[in-house]
Protein backbone atom coordinates (compact mmCIF):
# COMPACT_ATOMS: atom_id res chain seq x y z
CA UNK A 1 0.00 0.00 0.00
CA UNK A 2 2.63 2.70 0.37
CA UNK A 3 5.01 1.87 -2.71
CA UNK A 4 2.50 3.81 -4.91
CA UNK A 5 2.70 7.00 -2.83
CA UNK A 6 6.51 6.69 -2.97
CA UNK A 7 6.70 6.26 -6.82
CA UNK A 8 4.50 9.31 -7.74
CA UNK A 9 6.55 11.63 -5.30
CA UNK A 10 9.31 9.63 -6.66
CA UNK A 11 7.75 10.93 -10.57
CA UNK A 12 7.13 14.76 -8.84
CA UNK A 13 10.33 15.04 -7.42
CA UNK A 14 11.65 14.10 -11.08
CA UNK A 15 9.69 16.62 -12.63
CA UNK A 16 10.14 19.63 -10.22
CA UNK A 17 14.09 18.27 -10.28
CA UNK A 18 14.19 18.54 -14.01
CA UNK A 19 12.05 21.72 -14.36
CA UNK A 20 14.69 23.41 -12.46
CA UNK A 21 17.88 21.97 -13.67
CA UNK A 22 16.48 22.74 -17.42
CA UNK A 23 15.44 26.52 -15.93
CA UNK A 24 19.39 27.12 -14.75
CA UNK A 25 21.43 25.32 -17.22
CA UNK A 26 19.08 26.53 -20.33
CA UNK A 27 20.29 24.96 -24.17
CA UNK A 28 23.02 22.87 -22.17
CA UNK A 29 20.03 20.34 -20.86
CA UNK A 30 19.68 19.54 -25.16
CA UNK A 31 21.82 16.94 -25.35
CA UNK A 32 19.42 15.13 -22.55
CA UNK A 33 17.00 14.09 -24.99
CA UNK A 34 18.85 11.39 -26.20
CA UNK A 35 18.11 9.95 -23.00
CA UNK A 36 14.67 11.05 -22.81
CA UNK A 37 13.88 9.86 -26.36
CA UNK A 38 15.34 6.56 -25.08
CA UNK A 39 13.06 6.63 -22.03
CA UNK A 40 10.14 6.79 -24.38
CA UNK A 41 10.84 4.07 -26.66
CA UNK A 42 11.43 1.89 -23.72
CA UNK A 43 7.57 2.72 -22.61
CA UNK A 44 6.68 1.50 -26.07
CA UNK A 45 8.85 -1.43 -26.52
CA UNK A 46 6.43 -3.77 -25.53
CA UNK A 47 2.70 -2.44 -25.95
CA UNK A 48 2.33 -3.91 -29.40
CA UNK A 49 3.80 -7.79 -27.77
CA UNK A 50 1.72 -7.24 -24.97
CA UNK A 51 -1.31 -6.24 -26.75
CA UNK A 52 -0.45 -9.58 -29.02
CA UNK A 53 -0.33 -12.10 -26.35
CA UNK A 54 -2.97 -11.02 -23.93
CA UNK A 55 -5.73 -10.09 -26.55
CA UNK A 56 -4.74 -13.90 -28.48
CA UNK A 57 -4.48 -15.64 -24.78
CA UNK A 58 -8.02 -13.39 -23.68
CA UNK A 59 -9.63 -14.51 -26.41
CA UNK A 60 -8.45 -18.17 -26.95
CA UNK A 61 -9.52 -19.13 -23.42
CA UNK A 62 -13.25 -18.20 -24.17
CA UNK A 63 -15.45 -20.95 -25.07
CA UNK A 64 -17.53 -20.89 -27.96
CA UNK A 65 -20.91 -19.48 -26.14
CA UNK A 66 -19.11 -16.97 -24.19
CA UNK A 67 -17.55 -15.95 -27.31
CA UNK A 68 -20.85 -15.70 -29.28
CA UNK A 69 -22.10 -13.29 -26.18
CA UNK A 70 -19.02 -11.36 -26.10
CA UNK A 71 -19.75 -10.44 -29.86
CA UNK A 72 -23.11 -9.93 -29.52
CA UNK A 73 -22.57 -7.30 -26.71
CA UNK A 74 -19.67 -5.66 -28.26
CA UNK A 75 -21.05 -5.11 -31.48
CA UNK A 76 -24.35 -3.47 -29.90
CA UNK A 77 -21.80 -1.41 -27.99
CA UNK A 78 -19.96 -0.40 -30.62
CA UNK A 79 -22.75 0.47 -32.94
CA UNK A 80 -23.96 2.92 -30.38
CA UNK A 81 -20.50 4.41 -29.90
CA UNK A 82 -20.73 5.09 -33.55
CA UNK A 83 -23.71 6.15 -34.09
CA UNK A 84 -22.99 9.13 -31.15
CA UNK A 85 -19.86 9.86 -32.84
CA UNK A 86 -21.80 10.30 -36.14
CA UNK A 87 -24.38 12.44 -34.10
CA UNK A 88 -22.15 14.54 -32.81
CA UNK A 89 -19.93 15.31 -36.48
CA UNK A 90 -23.56 16.09 -37.98
CA UNK A 91 -24.52 17.88 -35.22
CA UNK A 92 -21.06 20.53 -35.23
CA UNK A 93 -20.80 20.62 -38.52
CA UNK A 94 -24.39 22.23 -38.18
CA UNK A 95 -23.92 24.06 -35.10
CA UNK A 96 -20.64 25.72 -36.77
CA UNK A 97 -20.34 25.57 -40.56
CA UNK A 98 -24.05 26.67 -41.52
CA UNK A 99 -23.86 30.13 -40.28
CA UNK A 100 -21.11 31.27 -42.50
CA UNK A 101 -20.51 29.85 -45.92
CA UNK A 102 -17.61 31.67 -46.81
CA UNK A 103 -14.98 33.61 -44.49
CA UNK A 104 -12.30 35.78 -45.98
CA UNK A 105 -10.09 34.56 -42.77
CA UNK A 106 -9.67 31.30 -43.79
CA UNK A 107 -8.68 29.52 -46.44
CA UNK A 108 -8.33 25.90 -47.32
CA UNK A 109 -5.04 26.39 -49.13
CA UNK A 110 -2.99 27.18 -46.42
CA UNK A 111 -2.88 23.76 -45.54
CA UNK A 112 -1.18 21.14 -46.73
CA UNK A 113 -3.89 18.73 -48.09
CA UNK A 114 -4.23 15.68 -45.96
CA UNK A 115 -2.76 12.40 -46.59
CA UNK A 116 -4.96 9.33 -48.25
CA UNK A 117 -5.98 6.82 -45.28
CA UNK A 118 -6.13 3.47 -47.01
CA UNK A 119 -8.57 1.71 -44.82
CA UNK A 120 -8.44 -1.39 -45.78
CA UNK A 121 -3.95 -1.53 -45.81
CA UNK A 122 -5.03 -0.06 -41.72
CA UNK A 123 -7.08 -2.94 -40.57
CA UNK A 124 -6.37 -5.33 -42.73
CA UNK A 125 -2.62 -7.24 -42.27
CA UNK A 126 -1.42 -8.33 -45.69
CA UNK A 127 1.63 -8.95 -43.72
CA UNK A 128 1.76 -8.48 -39.57
CA UNK A 129 5.49 -8.36 -39.40
CA UNK A 130 4.63 -4.96 -41.78
CA UNK A 131 1.71 -3.86 -39.32
CA UNK A 132 3.91 -4.85 -35.97
CA UNK A 133 7.12 -3.25 -36.98
CA UNK A 134 5.41 -0.07 -38.79
CA UNK A 135 2.77 0.19 -35.24
CA UNK A 136 -0.25 -0.03 -37.38
CA UNK A 137 -2.73 -0.88 -34.14
CA UNK A 138 -5.89 -1.32 -36.07
CA UNK A 139 -4.26 -4.31 -38.40
CA UNK A 140 -2.74 -6.15 -35.15
CA UNK A 141 -5.79 -5.95 -33.30
CA UNK A 142 -8.19 -7.50 -36.52
CA UNK A 143 -4.83 -10.60 -36.86
CA UNK A 144 -4.78 -10.77 -33.29
CA UNK A 145 -8.67 -11.59 -33.14
CA UNK A 146 -8.78 -14.22 -36.15
CA UNK A 147 -5.93 -15.55 -34.49
CA UNK A 148 -7.46 -15.70 -30.76
CA UNK A 149 -10.87 -16.63 -32.10
CA UNK A 150 -9.09 -19.66 -34.72
CA UNK A 151 -7.81 -20.68 -31.22
CA UNK A 152 -11.14 -21.15 -29.81
CA UNK A 153 -11.93 -24.08 -31.41
CA UNK A 154 -8.85 -25.77 -31.05
CA UNK A 155 -8.42 -28.79 -29.03
CA UNK A 156 -5.49 -28.60 -27.27
CA UNK A 157 -5.60 -25.37 -27.20
CA UNK A 158 -4.54 -25.07 -23.10
CA UNK A 159 -0.99 -25.49 -23.92
CA UNK A 160 -0.89 -22.40 -26.34
CA UNK A 161 -2.77 -20.42 -24.01
CA UNK A 162 -0.44 -21.50 -21.10
CA UNK A 163 2.40 -20.00 -23.07
CA UNK A 164 0.73 -16.86 -24.16
CA UNK A 165 0.09 -16.48 -20.39
CA UNK A 166 4.14 -16.88 -19.76
CA UNK A 167 4.82 -14.30 -22.41
CA UNK A 168 1.79 -12.22 -21.07
CA UNK A 169 4.02 -12.28 -17.29
CA UNK A 170 7.01 -11.89 -19.09
CA UNK A 171 6.20 -8.83 -20.76
CA UNK A 172 4.66 -7.40 -17.30
CA UNK A 173 7.70 -8.10 -15.46
CA UNK A 174 9.49 -6.50 -18.27
CA UNK A 175 6.89 -3.14 -17.85
CA UNK A 176 7.10 -3.43 -14.17
CA UNK A 177 11.15 -2.90 -14.90
CA UNK A 178 10.45 -0.13 -17.08
CA UNK A 179 8.12 1.72 -14.43
CA UNK A 180 11.03 2.29 -11.55
CA UNK A 181 13.00 4.57 -14.07
CA UNK A 182 10.13 6.64 -14.46
CA UNK A 183 11.17 9.22 -12.01
CA UNK A 184 14.26 9.08 -13.87
CA UNK A 185 12.78 9.60 -17.42
CA UNK A 186 10.51 12.25 -15.83
CA UNK A 187 13.44 13.94 -14.99
CA UNK A 188 15.34 13.65 -18.45
CA UNK A 189 11.88 14.51 -20.27
CA UNK A 190 11.20 17.48 -18.01
CA UNK A 191 14.51 19.10 -18.55
CA UNK A 192 15.10 19.10 -22.22
CA UNK A 193 11.69 20.67 -22.55
CA UNK A 194 12.36 23.18 -19.64
CA UNK A 195 16.32 24.14 -21.04
CA UNK A 196 15.01 24.72 -24.76
CA UNK A 197 11.56 26.19 -24.85
CA UNK A 198 11.88 29.95 -25.55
Amino acid sequence: LQAKPLRSSGVLIGLVAGIATGVFLGQLCEPLGVVADGFVALLQMTVLPYIVVSLIGSLGRLTLRQSRKLAAVGGAVLLVLWTIALLTVVVVSLVFFSSRQSAAFFSTATFDPPKQINLVEMFVPANIFHALANNVVPAVVTFCIFVGVALIGSPNKQAAIDLLDFWSAVLARVNRTIARLTPLGVFFISARAAGTMS
